[in-house]
């Protein structure tokens, strides 16, 4: 049922979605090709339908997000939906993984629109150098850059899944409230962030106290930067896992246990 429910949020978004990207990719080539023959006017106008198209985008992906759960859960359409047999994850999961993979489509063919305008007869021997020197420079291994990037997907993804998580956690606590929910969801994302940030400074404060001349200090001075970047990471990415499931727990029970549509 979780695939069903996401083919049809996929033909829905993707209707909008799929356009934009197209144009973008066609507009960065078009503006490839100007700038290959040194068309000035021609181009700064393209560029400036690029920036567009590029800004147009990722807003139509936070109004999507929002849109699409509050429409669909929340409002009439949330009388037919909580009608079917459907199960409470399998809703909100199918919202979810839909917005995490256009949110994530956006950024890639951003890139790949950037990359295609910018790159200019470029040499691909210049950046397999630079890499080499950068690698010098900070005595990094290739397999411990290889760790890097994997390590940096997954943390994108997972941020991806937190901030997807944490605005349907918003919306889902507007109704405790029957009027001016869009404000009450401001409101709780607000202090949520707010608190997230304070809660993030004390720690940062107990960390810096607990690693002072002691125990701790001796063990972090006897690991190698790439082992205590590893723990900072595992630490960043578990933490972030909490926080999903903090934010999916909120919006689960008030689907299941608190609903109250308009």
């Amino acid at each position: 049922m979780l695939g069903k429910l996401m083919k049809y949020e996929f033909m829905a978004t993707g209707r909008v979605f799929l356009p934009l990207f197209a144009a973008l990719l066609i507009i960065s080539v078009v503006n490839r090709i100007l700038s290959s023959f040194q068309l000035g006017t021609p181009m700064a106008i393209g560029i400036i339908i690029a920036v567009i198209l590029i800004v147009g985008i990722f807003v139509l992906t936070f109004i999507f997000t929002i849109q699409r759960f509050r429409q669909n859960l929340l409002s009439e359409e949330g009388y037919l939906m909580m009608t079917l047999p459907l199960r409470t994850d399998s809703l909100i999961l199918s919202k979810l993984f839909v917005s995490a993979v256009w949110a994530a489509a956006s950024f890639v063919i951003v890139v790949i629109a950037i990359m295609v305008m910018a790159m200019t007869g470029y040499d691909f021997s210049d950046l397999a150098r630079i890499l080499r020197d950068f690698f010098a420079a900070v005595a990094l291994e290739a397999s411990q850059f290889v760790v890097y990037v994997i390590e940096a997907l997954i943390l994108i993804i997972i941020s991806i899944f937190s901030s997807i998580l944490l605005l349907y956690a918003c919306i889902s606590l507007s109704m405790l409230v029957n009027r001016h929910r869009g404000l009450f969801s401001f409101g709780a994302f607000i202090v949520i962030t707010t608190a997230l940030q304070i809660i993030g400074s004390v720690f940062v404060a107990i960390g810096a106290a607990i690693t002072m001349p002691g125990g701790l200090n001796r063990l972090f001075n006897s690991m190698s930067a790439f082992g205590i970047s590893q723990i900072v990471i595992a630490v960043v990415v578990l933490t972030e896992i909490i926080l999903c499931a903090i934010y999916y727990f909120i919006t689960r029970h008030m689907l299941k246990n608190k609903l109250n549509l308009q």
